[in-house]
Order: C-alpha cells, then sequence, then structure tokens
C-alpha cells in the first residue's frame, strides 16, 4: 500500500498541474518504501531524492509563470511558500548526499504534509481562482485564459 494514496481531493482541475502533483506523490512513495525497506544507504535513494528537488523545481516554475500570465493575486506569497519548501529540499538534500544528514521519517512526513497541504490548500486556492475566471470545470495550464 502506497504512502500517500492519490485520488480526487487532490485534483485541481488543471489538468498539467493535476499530473505533477502525482508524479511529485509518487516520487514521495518510491522515498518512503526505499525507507521502509532499509534502503537508505543506496544510490537509488540518492537518486530519487534528487528527482523529487529537480522536479518539485521544474513543478514549480512552471506553475509560478502560469499564475503571473492568469494574474493570480496571491501569486507572492504562493511563490514565497515554495522558495522556503524548495530551499529546505535542496539543503536536505545535498547534506544527504554528502552523507551529512541521514533520512528519517520525521523528514519523509515533513515533505508528505507540505506537499499534500500545499496541494490542497494552496493550489486548490489557484484552481478555484482559475475556474471562477475562465468558468471552466477543467482546464490546461495555458489555455482557456483571455
Amino acid at each position: 500500500m502506497p504512502y500517500v494514496e492519490w485520488g480526487q481531493k487532490y485534483l485541481l482541475g488543471v489538468e498539467q498541474f493535476d499530473l505533477h502533483h502525482k508524479h511529485l506523490v509518487e516520487l514521495l512513495n518510491s522515498v518512503h518504501e526505499m525507507f521502509i525497506a532499509n534502503q537508505v544507504e543506496c544510490e537509488k535513494l540518492k537518486t530519487v531524492l534528487t528527482e523529487l528537488v529537480d522536479y518539485a523545481d521544474y513543478h514549480f516554475g512552471l506553475e509560478e509563470s502560469w499564475m503571473r500570465q492568469i494574474e493570480y493575486p496571491q501569486y507572492e506569497e504562493h511563490v514565497l511558500q515554495h522558495k522556503q519548501f524548495i530551499f529546505k529540499l535542496h539543503d536536505f538534500n545535498m547534506l544527504y548526499r554528502n552523507d551529512k544528514a541521514q533520512l528519517t521519517i520525521e523528514i519523509i512526513t515533513f515533505l508528505k504534509r507540505w506537499l499534500l497541504e500545499h496541494i490542497r490548500n494552496a493550489d486548490g486556492a489557484y484552481g478555484a481562482f482559475i475556474h471562477r475566471k475562465t468558468g471552466c470545470s477543467a482546464v490546461f495550464a495555458g489555455e482557456g485564459i483571455d
């Protein structure tokens, strides 16, 4: 059973970002599976953690660009949340890759809590904003914005 079960409650109705969020959750599940299997010293875990960092960076960049395009009123606050999270994620990943930090259940729990709360609350707010702005129940990022 996965650490986080992906479901409807995490969908924004913005197809591109729903797919990104699902992939981030899958990466988190992989990290958790390796932790539970006691594979905390293996190169594969380092690779998955790096992919999680890189994908979060990629996703946040696209999301922020799109929020600017749609003139999202809470843009600055949202970007600050991204920057704070990515700083922590980069910092931990660098320490872990250099054997100066260990992966713990507390770190995995932090990642899970932050990601899911951010998707449901902060991202949910921009999802609701775009649906009100476009009158569409589902959109693809970059489309339906006039």
